[in-house]
């Protein structure tokens, strides 16, 4: 008679469907969404650029359960994503739990379905111009990103269009989180968005063979590597200027850092410092985020190291890693 199964081999398996989601992930859309947050509450009570003020009035609770849905939105959209690349994520050799057939294709589809609609069916209860906008997040990033007819994901300028709207998006969210909309969203927004797209540009190197053998023509694909770099390097210069003219200062002083590294990529142009330069671009941002939201280092910590702990139980790998 077989011997029961030890309790973490047991464990293992169903966090597949919480992994399935690549949680890391989530970081670049929490620390946009609340910049985005941040952002407002400066535009309306004129804080100076760097300003720490917290009037809590109750909102902290309140924008960390409409991030939650969110999460469970983008988590949607990413699963669709991993849906319909299963073919170019084996090419690439990605650890992604449905390319590798940890988790199957339909129970991912229902997982789909399920946080979609939790996270919109929550949010139209809480809040229902954030529903919209989550739904138009996902449209993007989930439906026009990853699905036929658009299929931008396999389009070079269609795929670089996506990254930028949901992006714009994502900070929109935030900043509706805080109070509604006007133009101030635009010119502060804009310094984020370019910073994104500057990280986009550098994502589509690592995944080049396995995309060309998948037929997938990404900006890296079409181009190759060396105006790839260079394009990353102007973007990232860019949001440095757009920052300086919208001042927005989160924004200037997370761009005046990274730019550098943007510009390292592009003189070694490798793709170990293109990963390093994108890991650099999410972390700084991300740490002044939690200048204003002390507790956000704590979840960021949390998931960090959770992934680390699952990925070597599970699948022995060293993963994810701040040094590559």
């Amino acid at each position: 008679m077989d011997s029961p199964a030890p309790p973490r081999q047991r464990l293992l398996p169903l966090l597949d469907y919480l992994f399935v989601l690549r949680p890391t992930l989530f970081f670049p859309v929490w620390t946009v969404a609340l910049a985005g947050l941040w952002s407002h509450e400066r535009a309306l009570t004129a804080q100076p650029w760097l300003s720490i003020h917290w009037p809590l009035r109750g909102m902290a609770l309140v924008s960390g359960f409409e991030l939650l849905l969110l999460t469970l939105v983008m988590g949607a959209a990413f699963l669709i994503n991993q849906i319909t690349d299963v073919e170019s994520d084996r090419l690439n050799h990605k650890l992604y739990l449905v390319a590798s057939g940890a988790v199957p294709p339909r129970r991912a589809l229902i997982e789909t379905l399920l946080l979609l609609a939790a996270g919109l069916g929550g949010l139209m209860a809480v809040h229902p111009p954030l529903a919209v906008c989550a739904l138009i997040i996902f449209a993007v990033t989930g439906w026009a990103y990853s699905c036929a007819p658009l299929l931008c994901k396999d389009r070079p300028w269609a795929g670089l269009a996506a990254n930028l709207a949901g992006s714009a998006l994502i900070f929109l969210f935030g900043w509706l989180m805080a109070g509604p909309l006007s133009w101030s969203a635009c010119r502060c927004g804009a310094p984020y968005i370019l910073g994104i797209g500057a990280v986009y540009f550098l994502t589509t190197v690592p995944d080049r063979p396995g995309d060309a053998a998948a037929h997938k023509i990404t900006l890296a694909v079409l181009w190759g590597e060396g105006p790839v770099y260079r394009a990353a390097m102007l973007c990232a210069g860019l949001a440095v200027m757009a920052a300086a003219l919208a001042r927005e200062g989160v924004a200037l002083t997370a761009t005046l850092l990274v730019w550098p590294f943007f510009i390292q990529t592009w003189r070694r142009a490798t793709i170990a410092a293109a990963l390093r330069t994108n890991k650099a671009a999410t972390l700084v941002l991300s740490l002044l985020v939690t200048w204003r939201a002390p507790g956000y280092l704590l979840l960021l910590a949390v998931v960090f190291y959770f992934s680390k702990w699952y990925y070597r139980n599970r699948f022995n790998v060293h993963y994810p890693s701040l040094l590559t």
